[in-house]
């Protein structure tokens, strides 16, 4: 091998020399440079920049598990912003990689001490320019993150004089009979103890390597052979056993046991046998989906699925870690059908089970996962029947229906019941009378699957079940029993159901009474689908204090304002996050994140009645036709679900004609008038505002080129000046976090340039600067741009008659930030 990385590393480490006392410009130039390559050079796990950096993490940008086009393209950024010389790599043989879930030697903010980033510095300069690195080596023992990876950093700058000892390095050392304690952090003298006895095996024996880097190499070699000699065993056993799962969730199950197949997904890759092997898959899995995470455990995975599963292999299919809730028989080769929209890479299965069953044992998180020769085998066949069983089954899969049962808490709670406990219901009431509708008892059958709904006052969907009896009579009563599958995560409430289109025809929504009814599987499977997710986030006025910078006192004001006027305007200066808490009061009202409840719109100028309301719209083929407008679709929204609140959010309010934009409805919005339905101008309909709809305006008081607010609106909303929020204590508690004088001298300057406007009579406090030009600033901020771009030219327009004010309060901005 030629190892052309080798020239181009060892000029890259003496490059990097450049930064040791100043890291700042490479740390920008990474983040400006190489954006998609640095989503794990974090300081944080909510994403934030790193401050500082050391040279080993630089090197592990490109050392990771990612693909080889796109490690040469980021050496060739490195070979361009540092002038290096030497030719890029051609390859990256016998190079360790870093884990790319870890990649940084770096802490996060949080457990990173003072002097961490330096030491590390200390100990790449010494050893670049091949000086003892003992102590700044050793230094580096208690240090979080670092153990054997330091060693794979030393190797890269200098292949010459360090050993990798990465895990493929310790096996072949392991087998030489060089050995050491791998469980702890390896001391420089134990570490170069175990290179010193390398370098005499090397120089006595014939091993086929002559120094670190051949030796790395050949470990990577040795582990690769021993993988496929692993594999090749493998195949050769009679019969394979397989934990499978069909999609996440299982979504694709009951498609896939009708059917008689399982299917894999990555459809980008095209036919699996195209590609031949495992390191053919794994390049093309790495060119296809560009992503900077290794891909050897899903080509490992597909390439299982292709050449090593086969005909009279058993799969176990299972959901999450503990539930198996089908079993098989592989009856076919591996084929690829391209024309599928999903999972792609197929085999037939006789499928011959199908229920549920928990098992205590953890099932493994990959998708297809090869159990044989674990007792788990056994464990999982005892859970559902003896092998033989499986092998002679061979019933055909069943046409499956799907159900609504509603049930009354008083009587039926799922929450009484336990997961698997077999539940009956009665085709009779109290009375002896059939159920509505009894046809639907009749025809109900094992496999079927079964939507639990609790009547009032609970109205929410509780449960996934299956049929497991039909119709029979039991001790003088006809029964169909069913099981509890699963106890949703969310359960979905009837208001969510009936505002979803595909509910608009379901039998459960349109009839009046009964006890079953029929579902469509389209049906089901948006109810399991809603059942599945997860719970939105929840907001309370406490995290609005956290994110809007207000008192107290004034968050309470707005809620009480709004919930009683039912419309509020919040007005004040630009920059002070009107629009930002706006939604967010929203959210703190209704206790949740719901996007679903808010509807947002900008008027303008040209914004009109036709586009707010109704109106007619061009349509495809050169007519006209009505189109309902924006406000008249969340109208009708909010009606159908009077039990939750509704807010339309509306942007800049005084810049468009609102008697024009609202029309007839701007009676309906008053308080007094919500629920009064009049005649549209469109339409022959009687239409109201909904008493559960509420309007959040903006405004901004500088806007000079506005006229005043129309009075018939002022009449019909509060109005809440929002100020800046210097002053506020969530606010300080952000400032005080960057520790930063420039920008504590800076918001000093602009609570002063906010007196100075304030006391202007041609302006006022509505002309006050915000808050919100210092919030969000991430770590790379620059205080120069927001003086020069964002607010300069605002006081030139403030004070475009007054040269000497206008250069004066400029002058101290500037001042602040020096």
């Amino acid at each position: 091998m030629s190892f052309t990385w080798i020239p181009f590393y060892k000029e890259l480490a003496q490059k990097l020399f450049r930064f040791s006392k100043n890291r700042t410009p490479l740390v920008n130039w990474i983040y400006d440079n190489l954006d998609g390559s640095i989503g794990h050079l974090k300081d944080a796990p909510d994403g934030r920049k790193v401050p500082d950096i050391d040279p080993f993490t630089v090197y592990a940008i490109f050392n990771r598990g990612i693909t080889t086009e796109r490690r040469i393209e980021i050496c060739s950024k490195f070979k361009d912003y540092l002038d290096i010389s030497a030719s890029l790599p051609k390859d990256f043989d016998g190079i360790p990689v870093m884990n790319t879930k870890q990649s940084n030697f770096i802490a996060f903010a949080d457990k990173r001490k003072d002097g961490d980033i330096d030491r590390l510095w200390e100990v790449f300069e010494v050893a670049v320019l091949g000086k003892d690195i003992e102590n700044a080596y050793n230094a580096l023992e208690k240090q979080y993150l670092i153990k054997y990876n330091l060693t794979f950093a030393l190797f890269w700058i200098r292949p010459d004089l360090y050993l990798p000892l990465d895990s493929r390095s310790q096996s072949l050392l392991f087998s030489l009979g060089i050995t050491f304690d791998n469980k702890k952090f390896l001391r420089y003298q134990d570490y170069k103890n175990v290179m010193n006895r390398l370098k005499e095996k090397m120089r006595k024996e014939s091993l086929g390597f002559t120094n670190y880097v051949e030796f790395s190499y050949a470990a990577f070699l040795k582990t690769n052979q021993t993988a496929e000699i692993e594999r090749k065993e493998t195949a050769e056993i009679k019969k394979n056993y397989w934990v499978y799962a069909p999609g996440e969730k299982a979504v694709f199950w009951d498609m896939y046991y009708q059917e008689g197949i399982m299917g894999l997904g990555w459809n980008k890759i095209g036919d699996l046998k195209e590609l031949g092997n495992i390191d053919r898959i794994e390049s093309q899995l790495n060119w296809s989906y560009k992503s900077d995470k290794s891909q050897d455990k899903n080509a490992d995975m597909l390439y299982s699925f292709a050449y090593e599963m086969k005909p009279g292999d058993i799969i176990f299919v299972k959901r999450g870690r503990t539930h198996i809730i089908g079993r098989g028989i592989v009856t076919s080769d591996y084929y690829y059908d391209g024309e599928r929209e999903f999972q792609p890479h197929l085999r037939k299965v006789q499928w011959t089970d199908k229920g549920e069953w928990e098992t205590d044992d953890k099932l493994a998180i990959k998708t297809l996962t090869n159990i044989t020769g674990f007792k788990i085998v056994d464990k999982l066949n005892a859970l559902i029947d003896d092998e033989s069983k499986v092998e002679d089954s061979l019933d055909s899969p069943v046409n499956i229906d799907y159900w609504w049962l509603y049930a009354n808490p008083k009587y039926w709670e799922v929450d009484t019941f336990s997961i698997g406990e077999v539940q009956e219901y009665t085709a009779y009431n109290d009375k002896g009378n059939k159920r509505q509708i009894f046809k639907y008892f009749k025809a109900v059958k094992p496999g079927d699957k079964l939507v639990c709904y609790e009547t009032y006052p609970t109205r929410r969907v509780k449960a996934l079940c299956e049929i497991t009896q039909g119709l029979h009579e039991d001790d003088g009563y006809e029964i169909f029993n069913f099981v509890i599958r699963e106890k949703v995560t969310y359960e979905v409430p009837w208001n969510e159901l009936i505002l979803n289109d595909v509910f608009k025809k379901s039998e459960p929504f349109k009839a009046a009474t009964g006890s079953l009814y029929h579902l469509t599987k389209e049906e089901y499977d948006v109810i399991v689908e809603l059942a599945h997710g997860e719970k939105r986030d929840t907001y309370s006025k406490k995290d609005f204090l956290n994110e809007v910078f207000v008192s107290d006192d004034d968050y309470d004001k707005l809620e009480n304002l709004l919930l009683r006027k039912k419309n509020l305007i919040l007005q004040g200066a630009p920059g002070v996050g009107k629009t930002y808490a706006a939604k967010r009061l929203a959210w703190a009202i209704l206790g949740e994140k719901d996007e679903r409840k808010i509807m947002q719109v900008q008027f303008h100028q040209n914004y009109n009645y036709e586009d707010f309301v109704m109106g007619y719209k061009p349509n495809e083929v050169g007519g006209f036709k009505l189109a309902e407008g924006k406000f008249y679709k969340f109208c009708k929204y909010a009606e159908k679900d009077k039990d939750h609140k509704y807010f339309v959010i509306i942007d800049e309010i005084n810049r468009g004609n609102l008697s024009k934009i609202f029309g007839e409805l701007l009676m309906l919005i008053e308080n007094d008038y919500r629920n009064t339905p009049i005649q549209l101008a469109y339409k022959d309909e009687m239409f109201a505002v909904p008493s559960n709809l509420y309007i959040i305006g903006m405004m901004n008081t500088a806007d000079r080129s506005l006229a005043m607010i129309d009075y018939a609106l002022r009449r019909r909303f509060s109005f809440f000046e929002m100020k800046p929020g210097f002053n506020s204590y969530a606010f300080e508690e952000e400032i005080k976090k960057k520790k930063d004088p420039h920008l504590d001298n800076f918001v000093k300057a602009i609570v002063e340039l906010n007196k100075v406007i304030e006391n202007d009579d041609s302006l006022g406090s509505g002309f006050c600067i915000g808050h919100s030009y210092l919030c969000n600033l991430g770590d790379n901020y620059d205080l120069g741009n927001i003086v020069e771009y964002d607010i300069i030219p605002m006081l030139r327009e403030y004070w475009f008659d007054n040269d000497n004010l206008f250069n004066q309060e400029t002058q101290k901005l500037r001042a602040a930030i020096k």
